[in-house]
């Protein structure tokens, strides 16, 4: 199937039957994502299909993938970064079942009969691979090193020498 990606899914239908989507949703939809974004235009494009592995486990698989604009966390200016995240859930009815859950595989707790966002499911993926702190590429940055980095001195306590000469004789008063 391609094209529109469902709201919901029973996972554990769509393993079962061997379904499979292809598509975009919206970026602007996905609010958690979005807080962390500099501009919410744009489309995450998803691969989404179930299948049954030997020994009978429910698996999901598939991919997101976007390009989102965040602001730098060394020079505070936006740029462009593409986010892509494997999906690779272990379909389990509880807790219970983590150790049917299948090598590789992280787990999806959802009660069989239940139905799922797939919009929330996606989101959470691409939050997994978002930095906590994006940065441009190494040499793409337009922040300077500290004076000491450039000229490759490495005196960490340097700053610690001036207050040395101010102590007075005798130590401290505490």
């Amino acid at each position: 199937m391609s094209g529109r990606i469902p709201d919901s899914i029973d996972p554990h239908d769509w393993a079962r039957t061997g379904r499979h989507v292809t598509g975009t949703l919206p970026l602007a939809g996905m609010e958690r994502l979005c807080e962390g974004l500099e501009d919410t235009a744009g489309e995450v494009q998803i691969a989404l299909a179930g299948q049954v592995l030997p020994g009978g486990r429910l698996v999901l698989a598939g991919s997101a993938a976007c390009a989102v604009t965040v602001r730098c966390q060394r020079c505070l200016e936006p740029f462009t970064l593409n986010l892509e995240a494997p999906i690779q859930l272990g379909v389990l009815s509880h807790e219970g079942a983590l150790a049917k859950l299948p090598a590789g595989y992280e787990p999806l707790i959802c009660p069989a009969g239940q139905e799922l966002s797939v919009a929330q499911l996606i989101e959470d993926e691409l939050l997994l691979v978002l930095p906590d702190y994006p940065h441009h590429a190494d040499g793409m940055c337009g922040a300077t090193a500290l004076p000491a980095q450039q000229a490759g001195e490495r005196r960490p306590f340097a700053a610690l020498a001036s207050l040395r000469k101010n102590d007075p004789p005798g130590g401290h008063d505490d």
